[in-house]
């Protein structure tokens, strides 16, 4: 138990604490306003990065449309003569030379073959011919086709132009838009499609191959969805294309080693809240710690008052316990002693007519050994039920119920009441066995008085046990709503006062919510009353 001087000691850390706090809080909302204007510098920053993005993107596409166009117009295209495999390679190369921006040119025979082919790569130009070919089925030949394909190192820009011309067939020309690199390290970013999956990131990212791979799955979810806008202060989405979208992510990491004025800020704050914390807390502790010193007090007083009424219950049900179990011993002895009593007037009668043979007497002499060791082992069975217990152990609910059935048999077979047991799971609890007992044996008990006291005229219990929870219920027709609250209070009984003490129920209930962590509750069903064990 602590005391006042603890509560001293309390009371100068909490001031301590609180003046720290105070400080350590002005030094956060002097972060907070960095970091607020931090983040508005991103927000207007990544915008005119991501319009940029797009307007280069943008370009990009039409610029492959416009050279398409040009090609298809072409005079040699058009002309009515057949013109050399020689040079379409010419034109194809001068297209190449002159934007680098062009990746490949391709012509292409009305049966989708190809005819001739000029390629970029690295600071040259490859031209070709027969080596592969286009799929043309179902192609509209009014039609030209703008595709884009997204790869790991940026977007493949195709496009192809149907020729009604002479040489009719088809061209296509390739382009690949790189995915830019960033301009500053202040945000980094992602390219992904429409499912999420991740193309491209500025920052090393071996691992997450789906946006969901890197946030949660709202977050990750709005981010899909979105086509342009920030989704939080530090998350900005840019729809370039139907499939494509960019995801600029601002830098903490940079931002946090480039805030060195705050950082300093912070440290020098830090160290003047212990300067000033240690003092305060030492002067505003002094006005409460008589308080807490006379609190202590009577703390202490209430304490030990509870203490000493605890045992005293404590006492009452073990005294309440020993008179039921007197009961009950004299209800299972009630029979074996009747039966004694006839075997010695039996007994009686053979001498006085003469007819005490040794037979006779042997029979005798068994039959009430018998009783005997049956009266011998009532009481051994009552010892071991009601032995404290000096440690926890295992048991079974199925086995607890069985032996404290076994205890009642006098009382529910004089009161002709028939008990139904019904076992779904048996799951070992763990323990003090004689104390779980004591409330199983004190709930049935109850049962039994009130039906014999409303005189039910089918008298029924019905025990179910499924794992740790055990249900008793019995046929009385339930607990009145004007006592229902009252049940479980310290010397509250219905019965007569020399029938009950009022402690059975409260002492239960602070067996097992005390000593084994579980519940004891009561309910009214249309039955009866029915008192639930969970544990």
């Amino acid at each position: 138990m602590r005391d006042s001087r603890d509560f001293k000691f309390d009371l100068i850390f909490a001031f301590v604490i609180v003046s720290f706090l105070i400080i350590v809080s002005v030094t956060y909302m002097a972060l907070y306003i960095f970091s607020d204007l931090t983040t508005k510098e991103f927000k207007d920053k990544i915008t005119i990065v991501a319009n940029s993005t797009y307007r280069m993107y943008k370009h990009k596409e039409k610029n492959i449309e416009n050279t398409i166009n040009a090609l298809s117009q072409n005079d040699i295209f058009n002309s009515s003569f057949s013109v050399s495999d020689v040079a379409i390679k010419s034109l194809f190369k001068a297209m190449l030379f002159s934007d680098s921006s062009l990746k490949e040119i391709n012509f292409y025979n009305i049966y989708g073959k190809l005819k001739v082919g000029c390629k970029r790569l690295d600071d040259n130009i490859y031209c070709y011919e027969n080596h592969k070919s286009l799929k043309v089925d179902n192609f509209n030949l009014d039609t030209v086709l703008i595709k884009e394909i997204l790869g790991k190192n940026g977007i493949n820009f195709i496009g192809i132009s149907p020729l009604k011309t002479k040489n009719k067939g088809f061209l296509e020309v390739k382009s690949l838009f790189t995915f830019p690199k960033k301009f500053s390290t202040f945000y980094d970013f992602l390219v992904i499609d429409n499912k999420g999956n991740i193309y491209y990131s500025s920052f090393d990212n071996k691992y997450a191959k789906n946006i969901y791979d890197l946030y949660n799955y709202l977050l990750a979810n709005k981010i899909i969805k979105t086509n342009t806008g920030f989704i939080t202060d530090d998350i900005y989405v840019k729809k370039i294309s139907n499939n494509i979208k960019f995801i600029y992510i601002q830098n903490k990491n940079v931002i946090s080693k480039t805030d060195s004025a705050s950082q300093k800020m912070a440290f020098i704050l830090f160290i003047f809240a212990i300067f000033i914390a240690i003092p305060l807390g030492i002067f505003f502790s002094k006005p409460l710690y008589k308080f807490y010193e006379e609190l202590d007090k009577r703390v202490k007083e209430e304490i030990e008052k509870r203490r000493q009424k605890e045992e005293m219950l404590a006492h009452q049900s073990k005294l309440a316990a020993l008179g039921e179990m007197l009961g009950n011993i004299a209800h299972q002895w009630r029979h074996p002693l009747t039966r004694l009593s006839l075997l010695i007037q039996n007994l009686e009668m053979a001498y006085k007519m003469n007819k005490l043979d040794e037979d006779r007497f042997n029979k005798f002499k068994d039959n009430a050994l018998t009783q005997i060791n049956y009266m011998s082992e009532t009481i051994d069975d009552f010892i071991n039920f009601f032995k404290k217990d000096t440690k926890k152990v295992e048991f079974s609910p199925k086995e607890i119920v069985s032996n404290a059935l076994k205890l009642l048999e006098g009382r529910i077979s004089q009161n002709n009441v028939k008990v139904e047991i019904e076992v779904t799971k048996d799951e070992k609890i763990y323990g003090y066995k004689t104390e779980f007992s004591q409330v199983v044996l004190n709930i049935i008990n109850n049962a039994i008085d009130v039906l014999k006291e409303r005189n039910i005229e089918n008298k029924k219990i019905f025990i179910r046990i499924n794992g740790k929870k055990i249900e008793i219920e019995d046929n009385a027709g339930g607990i009145p709503q004007n006592i229902k609250d009252k049940i479980f209070e310290p010397y509250f009984t219905t019965k007569f006062q020399s029938q009950g003490t009022g402690i059975g129920l409260y002492m239960s209930r602070v067996i097992i919510t005390q000593h084994f962590n579980g519940k004891l509750y009561a309910y009214n069903s249309k039955n009866g009353a029915v008192f639930v064990i969970e544990v």
